[in-house]
């Protein structure tokens, strides 16, 4: 038994979810060790904030979601994609609108599948994420063969899980449905089903082949972290998993200046006696004050007054102690300096500071690329379904990509730059218009022969303006 594969409809993982038994019901050998597939709940868990280490006594910075938000923003600042195909472009465009929300899935989870379907008009997408995904097989060079898709529907205290199987192999992908009804405090995979004893998936197929296909129909990204679990396996790590441990003393340490502030609130110790007693014969603060009075009985030999209770707080040792730990998570998950901690405390020479941001700059260009190649898959996916079910597109299609590089220069520098190259001759109007207003050479040739007609036309206005009295 594996963890669960699905809690609920939408994201709740079961644990009685058994991965034996879909081996076994597909007759498969999952090249996926179980190992990684446990793993996958756990840094689902952690990305979703419900960080295994976090009690009473500890509070969470969730900083695992901070790291996969920073590399996903800055993955796509500036990303632009296009395919040339107008009916592909239009799925593929209104696809892009989450992009960024996808990476994030894909860098906080270790991988992401993009799967497009057809719902009898058109095309959709579908966003499979790894806690709700199987990867099954691979070839030598990493590429996905095979997986399983695990679609679920509760209905009070019962479950229903459809699973789908897919694999490609010599051109051909077999796809393959198989469906349970089981109890959702018990067995999930009870009882095997029909289809079409559940109204969602009755026009789902058992079983189908689809030819001439040189890829699976979907795009699957994975980052580019070596896996610890696994050297040898193609899924990847979470961007934050090498900080893990430094995570959790991050949370530790928060917890410990939240208790600091706690621990050293002001108060006044009053005897009693000093309080006023309210109808009851109970004595009481007075309104508006309860938090800053605290009641006891003083002893009989002291004098019946009051003790003030403020001792000196140690936030700043306590708040240097975790700019430490964030700076060390930097280091660790390859972050540009100032991610995370404090960038007015971090004293590095200019060198250093360059040297790490040409590793953030790496980091994030190996993500860009893994995000390309399923990208590419996606648009293949979306026409080879457009071809098998009659939607009219063009023979062939061409992707462009444009992914902003600017991290290692600022805009203003890159501007500058381009500015003193134009004016010294090294380069030209259209060059520079290229440079700094993010166009393609036939884009900037028309600009730039605008803004010449403008100027003559402006300067002929200019001349025949009627000189003043």
């Amino acid at each position: 038994m594996i963890h669960s594969i699905v809690d609920k409809i939408r994201g709740w993982w079961n644990k009685m979810f058994d991965y034996n038994k879909i081996a076994k019901d597909f007759d498969l050998d999952i090249q996926t060790s179980q190992d990684i597939l446990d793993a996958v709940q756990e840094w689902a868990k952690i990305y979703n904030k419900s960080e295994p280490w976090i009690d009473k006594d500890t509070t969470s910075l969730h900083v695992a979601k901070t790291i996969s938000e920073k590399i996903a923003e800055t993955t796509v600042v500036e990303f632009k994609s296009k395919c040339d195909e107008p009916y592909v472009d239009k799925i593929y465009q209104n696809f892009l609108k989450d992009i960024q929300k996808d990476v994030e899935l894909m860098v906080g989870k270790a991988f992401i599948f993009f799967k497009p379907y057809y719902d009898g008009k058109n095309i959709k997408i579908n966003t499979v994420q790894a806690d709700k995904f199987i990867p099954v097989s691979f070839s030598d060079d990493g590429k996905l063969l095979s997986f399983i898709v695990i679609d679920q529907i509760t209905r009070e205290s019962n479950v229903y899980t459809r699973l789908e199987f897919n694999e490609l192999k010599n051109e051909q992908l077999h796809i393959k449905n198989i469906a349970y009804k089981g109890k959702k405090n018990g067995t999930i995979l009870s009882n095997k089903i029909s289809l079409q004893y559940v109204d969602e998936w009755k026009d789902i197929e058992e079983e189908t082949w689809i030819d001439g296909l040189d890829r699976i129909i979907g795009g699957f990204a994975t980052t580019p972290e070596v896996n610890t679990l696994d050297n040898s396996s193609p899924i990847g790590m979470p961007m934050w998993y090498n900080a893990k441990d430094t995570l959790k003393e991050i949370d530790k340490q928060f917890s410990r200046t939240l208790w600091e502030y706690e621990g050293t609130e002001l108060a006044i110790d009053v005897d009693e006696t000093v309080l006023k007693p309210d109808d009851k014969g109970n004595f009481k603060a007075p309104k508006g004050k309860e938090r800053l009075f605290r009641k006891l009985n003083f002893d009989e030999t002291k004098d019946k007054s009051y003790n003030v209770f403020s001792p000196e707080i140690r936030n700043t040792a306590l708040f240097d102690g975790l700019n430490e730990y964030l700076i060390r998570a930097e280091v660790q998950c390859h972050l540009e300096y100032g991610t995370l901690a404090k960038i007015d405390e971090v004293e590095k020479t200019a060198t250093e500071i360059k040297t790490k941001k040409q590793g953030y700059h790496t980091t994030i260009k190996n993500v860009q690329k893994s995000m390309q190649n399923a990208l590419d898959d996606l648009i293949y996916g979306i026409y080879a379904l457009c071809k098998l079910y009659g939607i009219s597109v063009r023979h062939t299609y061409t992707t462009e990509y444009d992914w902003d590089d600017s991290i290692l220069v600022d805009k203003d520098s890159q501007r500058n730059q381009a500015m003193l190259e134009r004016n010294n001759g090294i380069t030209s109007d259209v060059q520079y218009v290229m440079e700094t207003r993010n166009m393609k050479e036939k884009e900037a040739i028309e600009f730039v022969k605008r803004q010449v007609e403008y100027r003559k036309l402006t300067e002929k206005t200019e001349d025949n303006v009627p000189e003043g009295d």
